[in-house]
């Protein structure tokens, strides 16, 4: 009877722990889908997820809000003291339209003497507007010179620049609107496709895909193996991947996943900022292996294993947000009656004091970080892990805490890299941003038609976010790339690409942003 009452007693313990933890699950679901996505402490009451909201108007609607004047639109973020004539020169950015109000010639003769009447001032108003998009037809005309005085048989042709593509009517701007649609503002060629034929113009999706591949293949791809020069020569790099279905892929089915891995230049470091997307059918350890061939330098990423059997020249260093949010999901997961004194809760205020050190750090030298980090963040970091080893053994390990502590402390080694330099960030979300970028388009192009493609994407998003992190215009910056390198192919050097990169100089004032 003992014996029966023992197992009774074990199993009713174990279908306890399932209901927890299932309970956990749920909470942590509904705070997933409809909760705050931030995992930070303490964030701020009242913000509300918005992203495809159907009434996102009457949500975003304020009688507070002050309606904004020209010069609040279109004015440019000012960092120092305005100075005087500022706003002149926002505006001088823009074409101006000016529409003169003036009295008919009856009307403008004083009632009292019948003296005409003299402008004594003028009043100045200004308002903002939209010319739409409007496509014209660009015709090229050769002319061909020959002698007529003699009997010779000389020609001369006046010159012409190369074609964007042979035997195509596509441009530079078509090609670059056609990008910036699909790869900056998330609009399908689909969409664009029913857009273009309200403006009179039928331009199928297959026509636009395929200019998109040509471009890239022809031209864009020499811009991004530059970029990968570029990025390799970085001290420190940051790495995530996400997901991507490719639907004819050969020998995979339709609703495979595949990954397009990512990697941008370490935020902390002071090369100019670089993200390059690649496209692979698998997660395997050997892509990243291959894409990062020859790199000496530390590696930021999360706690995926592929990382983790890089070659001895690279270093691995972990997420410290990862490990934040862990616990976080701890909390959330938790009526907010028991949250306070929980173990999640009292690891998010530890995790907190190192990123306020980070914050206080941001400004700082190299080395002065490094130094900072050693006397500051270490002893924190140590205590932390101290903390936690007790807990792997005592928290349930299928249970939300028991995973969030065992993750941490599997993690230890890679947590603690970011002490060694400087360069080091503390957590990979410049790379996790960057993956959010493309998944924001995934979202409404849901899937690439084929390999080709999928490596198109993962050019011209590359190309995307770093002109957008270099404070370009992608539009104006596409347009230009298109126009120029075309221009250069036949010449075996490829010096000029140095002229071409996003940072140069060299870059016409059109493509830059006024919001660097």
């Amino acid at each position: 009877m003992l014996s029966l009452c023992k197992l009774l007693m074990a199993h009713n313990q174990e279908i306890t722990a399932k209901l927890d933890f299932m309970t956990q699950q749920l909470a942590l679901a509904q705070h997933q889908r409809y909760g705050r996505s931030s995992e930070k402490s303490n964030p701020e009451d009242g913000v509300k997820q918005l992203s495809f909201c159907f009434n996102e108007a009457e949500v975003q609607a304020s009688s507070d809000v002050t309606e904004p004047t020209i010069e609040d639109i279109i004015k440019k973020p000012a960092r120092t003291k305005k100075q005087k004539g500022k706003r002149q020169q926002d505006l001088s950015d823009f074409p101006v339209e000016r529409i003169e109000h003036k009295l008919s010639e009856e009307a403008c003769s004083c009632p009292h003497c019948s003296s005409p009447l003299k402008v004594i001032n003028r009043e100045l108003s200004n308002y903002m507007k939209f010319v739409p998009a409007h496509f014209e037809n660009e015709e090229h005309v050769v002319y061909v010179y020959g002698c007529t005085n003699c009997e010779c048989d000389h020609i001369e042709r006046a010159e012409k620049e190369k074609p964007l593509l042979r035997g195509s009517v596509a441009t530079p701007s078509v090609v670059a609107a056609v990008i910036n649609g699909k790869y900056v503002n998330s609009v399908p060629l689909a969409r664009q496709e029913k857009e273009f034929q309200r403006y009179g113009v039928n331009l199928s999706r297959q026509t636009m895909a395929n200019w998109i591949i040509r471009c890239t293949e022809d031209y864009l791809s020499l811009l991004y193996d530059a970029l990968r020069e570029e990025l390799l020569s970085c001290p420190a790099i940051q790495c995530d991947e996400t997901r991507v279905q490719v639907i004819k892929e050969d020998g995979r089915p339709a609703e495979s996943d595949s990954w397009m891995w990512i990697y941008r230049t370490g935020e902390l470091t002071e090369q100019p900022p670089i993200v390059l997307y690649n496209y692979q059918m698998t997660r395997q350890a050997q892509h990243p292996k291959t894409f990062l061939s020859g790199y000496k330098g530390y590696l930021t990423c999360d706690g995926y294993a592929a990382y983790h059997s890089m070659s001895e020249d690279i270093v691995v260093s972990g997420c410290m947000a990862h490990v934040r949010r862990k616990f976080n999901d701890c909390l959330v997961a938790l009526p907010a009656k028991d949250r306070k004194g929980t173990v999640a809760e009292e690891a998010l205020k530890r995790l907190a004091l190192l990123y306020k050190i980070e914050d206080f750090l941001e400004t700082k030298t190299e080395e002065e970080r490094r130094e900072g980090r050693l006397q500051q963040s270490k002893p924190i970091l140590e205590a932390f892990f101290e903390w936690l080893k007790p807990m792997e053994v005592a928290a349930d390990s299928q249970s939300l805490i028991g995973k969030a502590v065992k993750y941490a402390l599997n993690q230890q080694t890679y947590l603690e890299t970011y002490l060694l330099n400087g360069l080091i960030p503390i957590d990979n979300n410049a790379a996790e941003r960057a993956a959010k970028a493309f998944a924001v388009g995934r979202n409404n192009w849901m899937f690439c038609y084929s390999p080709n493609g999928a490596k198109a994407s993962s050019i011209i998003y590359s190309i995307v976010e770093t002109a957008k992190a270099n404070g370009l215009r992608p539009y104006e910056y596409f347009s230009y790339l298109l126009e120029t390198i075309p221009q250069y192919l036949d010449g075996k050097q490829r010096e000029f690409i140095k002229d071409l990169m996003p940072w140069s100089s060299t870059l016409p004032d059109r493509c830059r942003s006024n919001k660097k």
